[in-house]
């Protein structure tokens, strides 16, 4: 059997600061929603970072509020304490909200603050860094309490340092109130003396709730216990313990529990404990529940009385608000009865009940912990209606419209461009005026595909339809095709010859390519083709070129949806000078699977040497030997069956230099 046990005043553990740690310092922190905001009691509570913004590291952190993702609104810019005192009031600030988690005392808290204050970061408050109001305190933490209630809303967070953003955090959608939901809370043991109240309830599962608090009422007035609590846990059983003195009782108190999260929500309450000094040691209503009628539309409540021969009845309380707004009688019943459908409410609006007791010989009312539910609406609703929207740039506008009633919304689903297959792209979406505009940005969408749209309407109960009609739909998103990746440049016969990589090959959607061309140094870069104009081969020559000059090529790739690619591929050459006379052309014959290549005698400068070249289409030429005067002839055996090659011949000086080419011959190895 294993024990342990926990005594309010203390975190439940290091886990929530390893989880803040691990979401604040993600790579991938500021590029996806990630989980920053929680929902508190009064609002929801929204972690900035983990380093301080006191103008060292940081300057302040900015948070953003959105409703609907598009439109934002700044709350607050929040920086931190100058010093221990200024850190010190706004603890015993926020003591009052989370002060449950537990703080350490005075000395521990400054020592820890001074260590955070010389490092920069909040980590350096150890155990203690997760507590929320230490948070708060610190600057790292904003309290929204002026959030729309049963709304979805995200934040945004922005850490500043000399006005410039750092970094950029999106929180996923949350709202509040929230109710969290924990393995069920009994009462196990009641003692009650002259002096003191002891009460202990008990939960049992892998599901505990990991603080709680206890109320009671005192009349018609409801109160916070200010006795002392303990938790502990014995295998999956956990022990919630409270001691009250019953001195300062005026009157009968009726005691509950609620299990709260972390964040101080309150779980479902408990039955009512009766207390007083002659109170008995069990509770009067038992097991009493709200749910939702599975044969109906409407909310079942049922319970279990005991001692009801001295009832003249039970009446039921109703309210829309747990402890907000007034409970409204509902039902007056005979004392027999266990059970009652309330169908006056709105579908899945939570409704909160209690039940009280009418004596008849003229005892005070008993009352029953609070209880919940909703009614659900089963009907699948009928498809919405869609259309696109008004052209928008990089997107898609889809137009949603349903007059469906008892609607959360609608959700809008698309394909992937390539399959039929349908995935939702959105949340549920509010209609105003029963139609909703949803503007699709994604990064997935590309200019070169079509895509088909459909949406959904979802009810209050969370049934939704089915598809509407499918849209099919290009978007208006500019294309960028790739570059080229290789691009080589030549002399050739009295220009400059360019070849590159065929984009098409993977790219089916490349129309052809543009051609630029600039004179070194300082020259700006104009197209050497007509207009907009376009070759659909890669290779292009280049005739207008002038000896001795330098130049830079680029090409760049043109689409067929009028897109081109953001970069180009360059190149620079420099037309070589014609100083040297022009060689007598080559003849070219073969025998026996060699290329005999021959050539007339030079009549000019006998010191001049002859160079022979060979090369094929789109390749560079080379020099298969230079000759002296008077040679006029070569063999050339390392050549192919079918083959096609071509020759020509330089001059080249005692100098070293080169002159114009010959022209040039072709012949096929047969």
């Amino acid at each position: 059997m294993k024990i342990s046990g926990r005594h309010q005043g203390y975190l439940p553990g290091i886990s929530l600061l390893l989880v803040l740690c691990l979401l604040l310092n993600s790579p991938a922190w500021g590029q996806r929603e990630v989980k920053l905001a929680v929902p508190a009691p009064r609002g929801i509570v929204v972690f900035a970072g983990m380093e301080l913004a006191d103008g060292k590291r940081l300057g302040s952190y900015s948070i953003e509020r959105s409703y609907d993702g598009r439109k934002w609104e700044n709350v607050t810019q929040m920086h931190s304490p100058a010093g221990w005192d200024e850190f010190y009031a706004a603890i015993r600030l926020w003591e009052s909200d989370f002060g449950f988690q537990g703080l350490p005392g005075n000395d521990v808290l400054r020592t820890g603050w001074e260590k955070c204050a010389r490092s920069g970061v909040i980590d350096s408050m150890g155990y203690w860094a997760s507590a929320t109001a230490i948070r708060l305190a610190a600057g790292l933490a904003f309290y929204d309490k002026d959030v729309t209630k049963d709304k979805q809303v995200r934040y945004r967070v922005k850490s500043l340092k000399n006005g410039k953003t750092v970094s950029e955090s999106l929180s996923l959608p949350v709202q509040y109130p929230f109710i969290p939901e924990y393995d069920a809370v009994t009462l196990s043991e009641k003692n009650v003396d002259q002096d003191i109240c002891y009460l202990k309830w008990q939960s049992k599962g892998a599901n505990p709730a990991p603080y709680f608090e206890v109320r009671y009422y005192e009349g018609k007035e409801l109160h916070q216990a200010k006795g002392t609590t303990a938790t502990y846990r014995i295998d999956d059983v956990t022990y919630f313990i409270f001691q009250d003195s019953l001195r300062s009782f005026r009157s009968d108190r009726q005691y509950f529990l609620n299990p709260l999260d972390k964040w101080g929500n309150r779980g479902e309450a408990t039955d009512i404990v009766l207390v007083s000094g002659k109170s008995p040691g069990t509770t009067f209503f038992r097991n009493v529940s709200a749910t939702s009628d599975n044969t109906g539309y409407g909310i079942v409540v049922t319970w279990q009385s005991q001692g009801t021969d001295d009832l003249r009845g039970v009446r039921i309380y109703r309210s829309d608000s747990y402890d907000g707004k007034p409970y409204d009688l509902v039902a007056n019943l005979p004392p027999s009865d266990s059970s009652y459908t309330d169908r006056e409410v709105k579908p899945d609006q939570t409704t909160y009940y209690y039940l009280e007791s009418v004596s008849d010989v003229g005892d005070p009312p008993r009352r029953s912990g609070i209880v919940f539910g909703s009614a659900l609406d089963r009907l699948q609703p009928v498809f919405p209606s869609v259309s696109r929207g008004e052209e928008v740039p990089g997107g898609v506008a889809i137009k949603v419209t349903s007059g469906e009633p008892n609607l959360a919304g609608v959700r809008i689903y698309r394909s992937d461009g390539i399959t039929s297959s349908m995935y939702p792209i959105t949340g549920i979406l509010e209609l105003t005026d029963n139609e909703v505009v949803y503007i699709d940005t994604s990064s997935y969408l590309s200019g070169d595909q079509s895509y088909l749209y459909a949406a959904t309407t979802v009810n209050t109960s969370s049934v939704e339809s089915i598809f509407s009609d499918t849209l099919i739909i290009h978007p208006s998103i500019r294309t960028i095709p790739p570059s080229p990746n290789q691009l080589t440049a030549a002399e050739e016969d009295g220009g400059v010859s360019l070849v590159w990589e065929d984009v098409k090959v993977r790219n089916r959607a490349t129309r052809g390519y543009h051609v630029y061309r600039r004179e070194l140094p300082g020259g700006q870069f104009t197209s050497l083709l007509p207009g907009e104009s376009a070759v659909d081969i890669p290779f292009y020559t280049d005739k207008t070129v002038l000896p001795g000059k330098s130049y830079e090529y680029a090409v760049q790739t043109v689409d067929d949806l009028g897109g081109v690619s953001e970069s180009m591929a360059v190149i620079t050459l420099t037309v070589k000078e014609l100083f040297l006379p022009v060689p007598p052309g080559v003849w070219l014959g073969q025998a026996a699977g060699k290329v005999i290549v021959q050539w007339a005698e030079s009549t000019g400068d006998i010191g001049l040497k002859t160079n022979l070249y060979r090369y094929r289409r789109g390749e560079k030429p080379s020099l298969l030997k230079s000759f002296s005067h008077g040679e006029r002839r070569y063999e050339d055996g390392i050549v192919k069956k079918g083959e096609l090659w071509f020759y020509f011949t330089t001059f080249t000086n005692g100098e070293g230099r080169e002159g114009a080419r010959s022209p040039e011959a072709g012949i096929r190895v047969e």
